[in-house]
């Protein structure tokens, strides 16, 4: 597929903020549960190292075998919060070019095709299928060995499986339930502040990367073994790179907390949810 695509790692917390839609699986914010704390130096590039050994143990393996290691994403989002956390905070970083991360002045450079285990194919699928033009992608996938049921499958899975959807589905509950405990510190005067802010950022950022990979495991399992490696072949061509920055913190939760405290906060955040202007 001649595609070329430049995915910006460099993320903003305002955007994040504001994506905030979804109805109900209820999986509520956990107060008590804190974000990791921050590490760096030879401690980070350990764990990057331990990642990158994990992923080549399934590197070969079927695209199922990966999808279905619930255990490898949650290393992975949890190495890619400790990174960034290092960026912010200025902490001292050791050489992590051996694993795909190039420092540059403020951030990471990533080549996704020669290091892939910062987005593997699984996360790949979530990340580009729900937004591709299928009427110019499905003639490449004919071109190399879908059937039209292949097609058929690939449209109905796509059709009833709204990534977005999906995804606001999990995570609004969290973002009600967080701003209710803004609310009761502020009754109590102790207001909430960062760590507040990033125990939700990254609670949140951990259900979200298992709704992608429930989602890609889904896809993954309603075609055969022959479809899925066609959509493999085709994704690996593509020429991705990312960038990992550090994000406006300060701003963020001063931003986050604004909106957490309006007081129709739930039913604004509700009403975007079902898609009704607030």
């Amino acid at each position: 597929m001649q595609v070329k695509i430049h995915l910006r790692h460099a993320a903003t917390l305002l955007l994040w903020f504001t994506s905030l839609a979804g109805v109900a699986q209820a999986v509520e914010f956990n107060e008590t549960l804190k974000a990791p704390r921050a590490i760096a130096g030879a401690e980070l590039k350990t764990h990057a190292e331990s990642y990158s050994a994990s992923f080549a143990k399934l590197r070969d393996a079927s695209p199922l075998e990966m999808v279905a290691n619930k255990a490898l994403t949650v290393e992975r989002v949890d190495l890619e919060w400790q990174l960034k956390r290092a960026l912010e905070d200025k902490r001292p970083l050791e050489d992590l070019s051996a694993f795909g991360l190039v420092k540059q002045e403020n951030g990471f450079r990533i080549d996704y095709n020669a290091f892939p285990q910062w987005q593997p194919f699984p996360e790949m699928l979530a990340e580009l299928l729900p937004t591709m033009d299928l009427n110019v992608a499905i003639p490449q996938f004919v071109a190399r060995g879908f059937r039209e049921s292949d097609v058929a499958t690939l449209r109905s899975y796509l059709e009833e499986h709204d990534l977005k959807a999906e995804t606001a589905a999990r995570t609004l509950p969290m973002a009600i339930g967080f701003s209710k405990v803004v609310k009761k510190y502020d009754k109590i005067k102790r207001p909430a502040g960062r760590d507040q802010v990033l125990a939700f950022l990254y609670q949140r950022g951990n259900i979200e990367a298992e709704v992608r990979r429930a989602w890609a495991e889904g896809l993954i399992r309603a075609l055969d073994e022959q479809r899925v490696r066609i959509l493999q072949s085709c994704f690996s061509e593509i020429q991705s790179t990312g960038y990992w920055g550090p994000d406006d913190v300060e701003a963020g939760v001063a931003n986050l907390l604004a909106l957490m405290r309006l007081p129709d906060y739930e039913q604004r955040a509700t009403a975007e949810a079902r898609g009704v202007a607030p």
